[in-house]
């Protein structure tokens, strides 16, 4: 990558950070503003918590590819810049937000500009060459464990001065992106490489089926969808899984939760690097669906806590998948339909966003309600994302062949 990507690069790794750091703001607060605009217990508020992260899901799903489509029109610059304003609103909305109403008002525009992190893949798709974009991606995936990572830390800190703060907090940090990105962010798409937009190829469906051109594509994207359960398995079940399991509380979880952080951003940012430049994508890929596959094992029978704190560094390494993933997908298809793979994957994630919190929480609760530990099945979620992971190795294992 030459100089005069280094600075675009830099503030799309600032960009996704802040994205993933205003998300991890608003967790450990949004519960008390549900609670504060309804009057309803903490019980009924992750009830409504989990709608409304529905809801966001659902409408990135539909629009992901929509945005991805016009950033192959329009070029990168104007779909992100545009997106970076609407999650500045977004968050102020939340933060002004005088009844629940307005609070699905704003997580459904999130959702409708949620193209940062898809369209910042294709900017660095257009500015990389084909076999050197994963040490870029997994550079995205690491800015975003950062931020992940950082933001209830930060809001912790800030909310101290009222329930209210941390939003105003994320809207500052992602409209103060907004002037910087209109300096350091230059286009990236070539005039002569733009395409006509189409409806057909700006669905979900509609990308899926002018992608079936590219079968290879269409493999990749299954084995993204299966890749996501076996992720997302982790993510919506283990606060439940450990507190049933070993007892934890909130204070052991939140820790456990940071040593997955510091992995996965030691795997993506330096890690991933390495083993992409030394082994290629597609070894790449398949080491870290193995250790996801590993790590959802080593949980779903862990019956000691240090067990399966053992096997979260396995598992935390798993998220560096994604980086050679997009890389093997985005190798195969010409810069005007970079936009529209990205958006693509991003719906793929979104589809198993909606589903995950429904199905894995329920599974783990028809094998542990009414029973002890001892007699329960606590990693039933972490068994079935370990055979769905498998599955996504096999579908990868036949395009890397």
């Amino acid at each position: 990558m030459g100089g005069s990507s280094k600075q675009p690069l830099y503030f799309l790794l600032v960009t996704v950070f802040l994205d993933a750091l205003g998300i991890g703001i608003l967790i450990p607060i949004v519960p008390e503003l549900i609670t504060e605009l309804t009057g309803a217990t903490v019980s009924r508020a992750a009830v409504v918590g989990g709608m409304l992260t529905a809801v966001f899901a659902l409408v990135q799903f539909v629009m992901s590819p929509v945005l991805g489509s016009l950033s192959d029109v329009f070029g990168r610059r104007p779909v992100i810049l545009i997106s970076l304003v609407a999650f500045g609103v977004n968050y102020l909305i939340m933060g002004f937000a005088s009844s629940l109403t307005w609070l699905f008002i704003a997580q459904i525009l999130s959702g409708l500009f949620g193209a940062t992190h898809g369209a910042a893949a294709a900017y660095v798709a257009d500015i990389t060459e084909s076999d050197q974009r994963t040490g870029p991606y997994g550079m995205l995936g690491a800015a975003f464990g950062l931020g992940f990572m950082v933001g209830p830390v930060m809001s912790a800190l800030v909310s101290g001065w009222g329930s209210r703060v941390p939003f105003y907090v994320a809207a500052s940090l992602a409209l103060v992106n907004v002037l910087w990105g209109l300096f350091a962010l230059k286009e990236s798409l070539p005039a002569s490489e733009r395409r006509a937009f189409q409806w057909s190829q700006s669905s979900p469906w509609g990308v899926v089926r002018d992608l079936r051109r590219y079968p290879t594509i269409i493999t990749m994207l299954w084995a993204t969808v299966l890749m996501q359960f076996g992720l997302q398995a982790v993510t919506v079940t283990w606060p439940y899984f450990t507190m049933y399991q070993f007892a934890w509380t909130a204070r052991e979880v939140g820790f456990s939760l940071g040593l997955y952080g510091v992995v996965n951003i030691v795997a993506q940012g330096f890690l991933l690097r390495w083993l992409a430049k030394r082994f290629g994508d597609g070894i790449a890929a398949l080491s870290g669906l193995a250790l996801m596959i590993i790590g959802l094992l080593g949980f779903a029978f862990a019956s000691h806590p240090i067990v399966a704190i053992m096997f979260i560094i396995p598992n935390a390494m798993a998220f560096m998948t994604q980086g050679p993933m997009r890389s093997l997908m985005a190798q195969r298809l010409p810069l005007n339909q970079q936009g529209a793979l990205q958006g693509a994957i991003v719906s793929c994630n979104s589809a198993v966003s909606i589903v995950t919190p429904i199905l894995m929480p329920w599974l783990f609760s028809v094998n542990t309600v009414g029973l002890s530990p001892e007699n329960g099945f606590a990693g039933a979620p972490f068994l079935l994302g370990a055979g769905l992971a498998t599955l996504s190795s096999l579908l990868v294992l036949k395009t890397v062949r």
